[in-house]
């Protein structure tokens, strides 16, 4: 807070040592510990200014080397806004009034000294509370447009820091917004300390700050960081924007040291030009994001984000993430069900439910498109709830048909770290009529490690209830075998990445049978994916396979379909509740 007791800073300009020793008597008598330094020439003035930011400056009239214009003008220049006195042996109106005009804020005759230090006081009370005015606004503006953590701007600086440029000029091509996507599979290999995880945000903002010196940089979310920057040359040939690209990202990715264990980062850049790709913080920021999803999902290298197509397909991608929500809710959604076959007994034993989507727009939309724009934008929750909602009536309309088979539904990381998932599937199955114990949980390595802790708590919770764990897709995440021994897990999925080179890749036929034994050693029932022909089929059997899916048995289909093709195929393994 302000206080009229705080000793004031005090600048005197005066060519005379007698009259500035006079001042400062004054000034010294009222403030005992006032800071009063002495300036008689523009040299001493310049670094006098340097030293101390100053409450207020006392300036004679009459100096025959350094004027008063002069000296008003330095003080204007190294210390704007910092108030003025000016002293003057002459008693004059005029010379006062043409003393405001030069900026000063009071003007006092040497033959009044009892005026001056009421004029102090006043111009440091009035000075004090601007400052602190100015503070408290700065203060205000950096809680409203800044991020506390990285000190960079937030989402509403960057909206307003964007309308400023945009007003500034209107042309923005030379303007570039650069996503800076952290991967949420950073850090969480099993090596890494937790500490690392803590240390991590501090070191990806140093790391941006030091690639991007100069450019103006926004957190936007927890994994996103944005940056706004005119260091591309858009009339240069594609590859020279390609290698600064690429050198950008480089740059970011470089290992760096936390707790002296070295760590790679993993971020990917997505772009977007204001006025190509939209005008609004919000639209480009989705639109870069968009981009680099793409480029990650289909394993493109970053100088495709040069190419039209993947703008083209960046709003295809926006264009779902817009209408996810609704599509949840006015039931676009659809479930397909692929039967599972026991290779005991060659009849079908249960089924996996995968979720489609029918868009006004775009039409039918396969998971891999939509599952990850609904973790990215927090819908998983919705989506995750509906497939459960949706398959457990499904199965039990099954049952009551005659068909009395089980079912396995795919869980996201982002619906395995929910605490509440499964008291949430558990109230679903109540709700539906249906007993846990013939819905089968599915996770993904990659997924069942994103916070290992929570994952096993949940998935514990799931099979305590009565369902069945299954591990989708082992072999392809993050090298499993000390997973399962901490994971609650019942059924290992053999990705099909495996099986189809099972006959042609001896390697792929010596992991698949190791991977079987595994599982069996473990108590575990191994289940193939994608398999596609009989001598795939003949081989699993061969090794000791228990459950088979692909097309081989039967392509995935709608409800109805499914109940003809059961009609058809009226034989069923007797149901095992156990799997």
């Amino acid at each position: 807070m302000t206080t009229d007791h705080e000793a004031p800073r005090i600048i005197v300009i005066d060519d005379s040592d007698d009259d500035f020793l006079l001042i400062k008597r004054q000034i010294i008598k009222t403030w005992q510990s006032a800071v009063v330094r002495h300036a008689h020439s523009e040299e001493t003035l310049k670094q006098t200014l340097e030293d101390i930011e100053p409450d207020l400056v006392i300036c004679d009239y009459s100096m025959p080397q350094l004027t008063h214009e002069k000296a008003i003008g330095l003080v204007q220049v190294m210390r704007p806004d910092t108030p003025m006195i000016l002293l003057s042996g002459l008693a004059s109106d005029a010379l006062g009034i043409q003393a405001m005009h030069e900026g000063v804020r009071d003007y006092v005759e040497k033959s009044k000294p009892e005026r001056l230090i009421p004029a102090v006081r006043r111009e440091i009370h009035t000075h004090r509370l601007h400052r602190e005015k100015l503070q408290l606004e700065q203060a205000h503006r950096r809680a409203v447009y800044f991020d506390t953590a990285t000190g960079f701007l937030n989402r509403q600086g960057l909206v307003k820091t964007l309308s400023g440029l945009r007003a500034k000029s209107s042309n923005q091509h030379d303007l570039c917004l650069l996503s800076v996507n952290v991967s949420r599979n950073q850090a969480r290999r099993p090596e890494v300390d937790p500490r690392i995880r803590r240390n991590m945000l501090e070191k990806i903002v140093d790391r941006v700050r030091e690639t991007f010196k100069q450019d103006i940089l926004c957190r936007w979310s927890d994994n996103v960081l944005v940056v706004l920057t005119n260091k591309l040359d858009w009339s240069a040939d594609r590859a020279s924007l390609a290698d600064t690209l690429c050198n950008f990202e480089a740059e970011l990715n470089r290992v760096f040291m936390v707790d002296n264990i070295a760590v790679r980062p993993n971020m990917r850049l997505g772009l977007a030009r204001p006025g190509l790709h939209g005008q609004h913080a919000a639209e480009l920021v989705t639109h870069a994001q968009s981009v680099a999803h793409v480029i990650d999902s289909q394993s493109l290298e970053l100088l495709n984000v040069l190419d039209a197509e993947i703008h083209e397909l960046a709003k295809r991608r926006k264009t779902i993430e817009l209408g996810l929500a609704k599509g949840i809710e006015s039931n676009e959604l659809v479930l397909d069900f692929q039967p599972v076959e026991d290779l005991k007994t060659g009849l079908v034993c249960g089924l996996e439910a995968l979720v489609r989507w029918t868009h006004p727009e775009l039409g039918r939309i396969m998971p891999c498109e939509f599952i990850g724009v609904a973790e990215d934008s927090g819908l998983i929750d919705a989506l995750g709830d509906w497939v459960i909602e949706s398959t457990s009536r499904a199965i039990l309309e099954l049952h009551q048909q005659g068909f009395p088979l089980w079912c396995a539904v795919n869980c996201s990381a982002g619906q395995l770290l929910n605490p509440d998932f499964p008291n949430k599937a558990q109230k679903a199955l109540q709700e539906a009529g249906l007993d846990p114990r013939w819905i089968e949980f599915e996770v993904t390595e990659s997924a069942a490690i994103d916070d290992m802790t929570r994952t096993v708590e949940a998935l514990k919770k799931l099979k305590l209830q009565g369902s069945q764990i299954a591990m989708d897709d082992f072999g392809t995440g993050y090298a499993s075998l000390n997973y399962l021994r901490q994971l609650p897990v019942d059924v290992l999925k053999i990705d099909k990445s495996f099986v189809m080179d099972l006959l042609e890749d001896k390697n792929s036929h010596m992991i698949v049978k190791a991977v079987i034994d595994l599982a069996h050693a473990l108590g575990m029932v191994v289940h193939a994916e994608g398999i596609e022909t009989a001598e795939q089929r003949a081989s699993l059997i061969q090794m000791g396979c228990d459950r088979l899916q692909g097309y081989w048995f039967s392509r995935p289909m709608d409800l109805a379909a499914l109940q003809i093709w059961l009609s058809q195929h009226t034989a069923t393994a007797a149901p095992n509740l156990n799997h």
